[in-house]
């Protein structure tokens, strides 16, 4: 049965109760119904350190992938857990194989931490990258011609793409991104697809086995309501002898051949560590199944972004970021800032309004610059009502004046 999803809901969470929670995206929230598996679990691992670590943890870990893998539509065994899709991240691009030379097809919207870690892999292994400029709003098509641009201008200039590198949904702005299109065009021109999904579980329906990417990470805690940190890790078998964990452990095996998988389980098995809220998967899926599933989940967090993201647009006399197919909003919507004048650089604006946010008005605004214009990002959530984002509208205005 569908619960009916609003303020109200906020009970269910342990948000502090004059919080305006317009920020979920950033790091997600678990409801109250974990707390006690939580908790359960730790305890466990604490009445018999050996069994739960060498043997019943990692049983339940798997069998927490299996229940995930449902939702995903893919094979478990293309699934391991990561802390966090940073460390996910890290861990394909910085044990794939690369060579001198080789090129990596990027966008400069990807995640800071994500793209830093390319300028890591330039730096020590002499790469190249090949940036995108997304300047917002775009429509898909827009953003796959210039993705086949980039490629063909690259080939002709005797290029060697190993790998494209790009989001499900970037994070700021928070739009959804061509996945799938760009998906499928590197790798009918032979490059390799590294999806960065940390925004995606929980937010949009996904199938991993139809898209057959390369390589895969999302998050679990951001729209899936597990504790953090929870991740997970997607490589098909194809492609796991070429990807080792961040921390090398006992199993490790060198693979010449990328489709050698003998030692992906062992080698990306939790080492010693809180596998709590691995384990909470499951749970976490039982109770959004509970109060009304994910379509359901997914049309409340939706809707209330597309409306609320309206209202703030129509009080500021702005937009939204949105294209004519209305396909860049998601459960985050991204609205236009009225103009205003600053003598600050754009790293002080940003942390300008995240501390005056926090602080002083006991809300999240996370705002970013994009195509010369300043944009800020609210989330869509099953506790969200429209006079959330009235209030922080008001919130944003008073902000502004104080630049």
């Amino acid at each position: 049965m569908t619960k009916t999803f609003g303020k109200a809901f906020r009970h269910e969470f342990s948000l502090e109760p004059e919080y305006i929670p317009i920020n979920h995206g950033s790091f997600g929230v678990y409801p109250n119904s974990l707390k006690p598996i939580l908790r359960s679990y730790q305890d466990k691992a604490e009445n018999h350190p050996d069994r739960w670590n060498r043997f019943e943890g990692h049983k339940l870990a798997r069998h927490n992938i299996e229940r995930l893998s449902k939702n995903l539509k893919c094979d478990p065994a293309h699934l391991s857990f990561a802390l966090n899709a940073s460390t996910g991240m890290n861990s394909i691009l910085r044990s794939f194989p690369f060579k001198e030379g080789d090129k990596i097809l990027m966008y400069q919207t990807s995640y800071a931490s994500v793209n830093q870690t390319l300028n890591f892999l330039r730096d020590h292994y002499k790469v190249e990258l090949v940036s995108i400029h997304l300047d917002y709003p775009l429509e898909d098509d827009e953003i796959v011609e210039l993705t086949r641009e980039a490629i063909e201008r690259e080939n002709s200039n005797g290029g060697n793409f190993r790998m494209a590198v790009f989001d499900a949904i970037t994070s700021v702005p928070g739009v959804r991104f061509p996945f799938e299109k760009i998906n499928r065009l590197v790798q009918d021109n032979g490059i390799l697809s590294l999806i960065d999904a940390a925004h995606a579980i929980g937010q949009i329906e996904l199938n991993l086995g139809e898209l057959d990417a390369d390589f895969f990470v999302a998050n679990c805690h951001k729209w899936s309501f597990t504790p953090r940190g929870c991740a997970i890790l997607y490589v098909p078998s194809r492609n796991q002898g070429f990807v080792h964990p961040t921390s090398i452990n006992y199993a490790y095996e060198f693979h010449a051949d990328g489709a050698d998988c003998s030692s992906f389980a062992l080698e990306h098995a939790p080492s010693t560590m809180d596998l709590s809220a691995f384990l909470c998967v499951e749970a976490a899926l039982d109770y959004r199944e509970s109060i009304g599933g994910e379509e359901a989940i997914m049309a409340y967090t939706h809707d209330i972004a597309i409306r609320g993201g309206e209202l703030v647009a129509k009080k500021f006399g702005t937009q939204i970021m949105e294209n004519s197919t209305r396909t860049l909003t998601a459960s985050m919507v991204n609205i236009e800032l009225p103009p205003f004048t600053t003598t600050k650089t754009t790293k002080e604006v940003m942390d300008f309004f995240l501390n005056k946010s926090i602080y002083e008005y006991n809300t999240t605004l996370s705002v970013c610059k994009n195509n010369n214009k300043w944009w800020v990002r609210l989330s869509g959530q099953i506790y969200l009502d429209l006079d959330d984002f009235e209030k922080v509208a008001d919130i944003i205005l008073s902000i502004i004046k104080q630049l």
